[in-house]
């Protein structure tokens, strides 16, 4: 595994063909019970499947604060990460993390994470957040193995007219020991 910093606008052609794709056959399906929410998860009878679109894998490397991918020995991009600072609450986001479907299971997610929270500590800010959505189960479970704690929902974030009728938006935090 060899991991760099993203080169901006080097990488932006790797990044507009890299393959930011999951499967599930469960979703997480949002119970809200007046100021009580809850995530149950949920067979499905046709797999899930997303593919996030090139421009927002772009988006999210050219405007980060911190930009660091997984190379493979053939120069592809196996997997990336990056992190936007939020001075006003001395928060961080991790507005991206991907591994490539055929590069999952060899320890890449974890780096990539360890590579952006390592950052985070070094801005010195006290927690890192993130949004993923209900379908997307493998991510949910890795965050959680990895310390962060879900912190709530966003019913109306999406566009229904652009996602799926099953993603709600979902929200995690990792809390860290910035002064």
């Amino acid at each position: 595994m060899n991991l760099r910093p993203i080169r901006w606008p080097d990488d932006a052609p790797r990044l507009q063909v890299f393959d930011a794709s999951y499967s599930t056959s469960t979703i997480f399906v949002p119970e809200v019970v007046g100021m009580t929410v809850a995530l149950r998860e949920t067979g499905l009878a046709v797999p899930f499947h997303k593919t996030y679109a090139p421009e927002t894998l772009v988006e999210a490397a050219a405007a980060a604060a911190f930009a660091v991918a997984s190379e493979a020995a053939s120069g592809a991009l196996e997997g990336f990460a990056t992190v936007q600072l939020q001075r006003w609450n001395r928060s961080a986001e991790l507005s991206a993390l991907f591994v490539a479907p055929g590069s999952q299971g060899r320890g890449l997610g974890r780096a990539l994470l360890t590579a952006a929270l390592d950052f985070a500590r070094r801005e010195r800010v006290r927690c890192v957040t993130l949004e993923t959505q209900t379908s997307n189960v493998p991510a949910i479970r890795f965050y959680q193995r990895m310390g962060f704690r879900f912190c709530g929902i966003h019913t109306a974030l999406y566009d229904p007219a652009a996602a799926a009728p099953e993603e709600v938006a979902v929200f995690f935090t990792h809390a860290l020991d910035a002064a």
